[in-house]
Formats: structure tokens, sequence, C-alpha cells
């Protein structure tokens, strides 16, 4: 599915970051299976990927719609790291429910979001006639 919301430039550069990632992802992978590296806790890179992805999504939108997207990513990420190091107590066990919110949340902005952007366009129509 493409993303008409964003400009050329900006696919571009979502595509060059997913891209790198994947390179780089796969590169740790090899890394560690052909046991380079005793130990590589890479894992800690995954929140990073995903927060970065979203930061994109935020600087390069020309959408609302898309700045929430992005924020949400920021958000999953940071769970991610805070339950992958267990800050504050928090595991993926016992924070799921945050997770869930905060889905809850974007659906909310979501759905407040198309009734602005409705009700701005179907003034526009009116005012033309």
């Amino acid at each position: 599915m493409r993303d008409d919301t964003m400009s050329p430039a900006a696919r571009n550069a979502k595509n060059l970051v997913f891209g790198i990632a994947l390179v780089g992802t796969g590169v740790l992978f090899l890394i560690n299976g052909l046991d380079f590296i005793a130990y590589l806790k890479w894992w800690i890179f995954v929140p990073a990927l995903i927060a970065l992805g979203g930061l994109i999504d935020i600087l390069v939108s020309r959408r609302a719609k898309q700045i929430a997207k992005g924020c949400f990513n920021i958000i999953f990420a940071f769970w991610i790291y805070a339950s992958m190091e267990h800050l504050w107590g928090w595991t993926f066990g016992t924070s799921w429910p945050i997770i869930l919110i905060a889905v809850g949340v974007q659906s909310i902005v979501f759905g407040l979001l198309s009734l602005n952007k409705s009700s701005s366009e179907s003034g526009i129509s009116s005012e033309s006639h």
C-alpha cells in the first residue's frame, strides 16, 4: 500500500532508513550466528530503530495523522526499551496494558483528526456553492 500523504523525498528518506535498518539487522544476525562475538546485546538497538522510524515520520510528514503515527512509534519503542531493561519494574508481561492504552489513544486521535478533516472539507465545499 502506497502512502500518498508523504512527499517523494520523505518516502525516499524513509526507504533509506528502512534499508539501512534491514542491512544492519542482517549483519548483526550474521555476526551472532557465526559466533564472531560471544555475547552481543544487539536487541537494545531494536527500540532505537523503531524510534528513529517514528522520528523520521514526524520530521518528514505533511499530515497530522502521520505525526501521530510517528509519536506512537516513539512511545512503542520506549515501552520496548523499558520492558527489556526492567525500568520501574516493567516487564512485557506486567506493562502490556500501556500498549493497549496507547493504541486506544492513537485510535481516538485518528478519529478526531478524521472528523476535523471531514468537517473542514465540508465547510470548504459548502462555501464554494
